[in-house]
C-alpha cells in the first residue's frame, strides 16, 4: 500500500514538472497570425506554443515570440519567417529563416543567426534588425558585434552599424542607415526588446486549423533559396495527393532538381530476357 502511494506521489510531481516545462510562445500577436505547421495552414493568437519549423506570417500587425528571457523574436507587419530552431533550453543557437519582411532578435548568451534569400547574419550575442525583399536586403546591428555574408562576401558589423546590398552592384556595402531603412522599419523595432508579462495560458493554446496547405499557401517557400527549402520536400510530398496542388507545382517547378524526381520517379530497369 505504502509503495502504491509513493509510486502516485511520483507521478503527480512528474505530471506537474512536466505541465511547468519551458516553451516557445507567441506571446504577443494583435491580430491572429497564419501558421503553417507540417502541410496544414492554422491561425494562432498569443498564447499558442510555437514548434520547430514552424512558419509564421504576420498580416497588417506584428508579433513577438520568446523563447525565456533570453531569446525574444519581433516580426514586423506584412512578415513571414520559418523558424529552424528556437528552444527555450538557454543554450541552442536561434536560427530563423526570413522570406520577407522585417525580424528583430534579441538573444543573451546565445548564438543567432537569421538567413534571407540574400544575407545570413550571425549574432555571438545582442540584438539584431534584419529586413528582407522588396529590394531593401539589410541588417543593423542594434547591439554587439555581429557578422554578415553574401555569396563568399563576409563583413563584421559593431554595434549600431548597418550593411545592405548595393542594388546596382548587388553587393554589400556598410554605411549609416539610410533613409528608406529607417522610415520603413515598423516602429516598435526602436525599442528594446522585452518579455509580454501576464500571458493568458501561455504555451497551452491550440492554434486553429483552416485546412490543408493549398500550393498558394507555400509556393513561395517552395522556389525560394533558403535553407529549409531541402526539407520541403518531404513535408509537402503528402500534399500531392491533391490534384490542383500537384497540378500547380509540377507547372512551377516539375523540373526542379528537388520535385523532378518525386513527380517522374525513374523507371525501374527491365530485367527481363527480351
Amino acid at each position: 500500500m505504502r509503495f502504491r502511494f509513493l509510486f502516485a506521489c511520483l507521478m503527480l510531481v512528474a505530471t506537474a514538472l512536466r505541465a511547468e516545462e519551458p516553451r516557445t510562445v507567441l506571446t504577443l500577436a494583435d491580430q491572429p497570425l497564419r501558421l503553417i505547421r507540417g502541410a496544414a495552414v492554422y491561425k494562432a493568437g498569443s498564447g499558442v506554443a510555437v514548434q520547430k519549423d514552424d512558419i509564421l506570417e504576420t498580416e497588417t500587425a506584428g508579433a513577438q515570440v520568446e523563447a525565456g528571457a533570453d531569446a525574444i523574436v519581433a516580426l514586423g507587419p506584412q512578415s513571414r519567417v520559418l523558424v529552424a530552431n528556437l528552444a527555450p533550453d538557454g543554450k541552442s543557437p536561434v536560427e530563423l529563416e526570413l522570406l520577407q519582411g522585417w525580424a528583430k532578435v534579441y538573444a543573451k548568451g546565445r548564438r543567432a543567426v537569421v538567413v534571407t534569400p540574400a544575407l545570413q547574419v550571425t549574432v555571438p550575442s545582442g540584438s539584431t534588425i534584419v529586413h528582407a525583399g522588396e529590394g531593401l536586403d539589410a541588417v543593423f546591428a542594434e547591439e554587439g558585434e555581429q557578422q554578415v555574408a553574401r555569396a563568399g562576401t563576409v563583413l563584421k558589423l559593431a554595434t549600431e552599424q548597418y550593411a545592405g546590398i548595393d542594388a546596382s552592384k548587388q553587393q554589400l556595402v556598410t554605411s549609416r542607415p539610410p533613409r528608406a531603412f529607417v522610415s520603413a522599419m515598423p516602429p516598435a523595432f526602436r525599442d528594446h526588446l522585452a518579455r509580454v508579462p501576464g500571458v493568458r495560458n501561455a504555451g497551452k493554446v491550440a492554434p486553429v486549423k483552416e485546412r490543408d496547405a493549398a500550393y498558394a499557401d507555400v509556393d513561395d517557400w517552395l522556389a525560394s533559396t533558403l535553407p529549409a527549402r531541402r526539407r520541403f520536400v518531404a513535408r509537402f510530398k503528402p500534399r500531392l495527393s491533391d490534384p490542383d496542388f500537384r497540378k500547380q507545382l509540377d507547372r512551377k517547378l516539375g523540373q526542379s532538381p528537388d520535385w523532378k524526381p518525386v513527380l517522374y520517379p525513374a523507371r525501374r530497369p527491365d530485367n527481363g530476357l527480351f
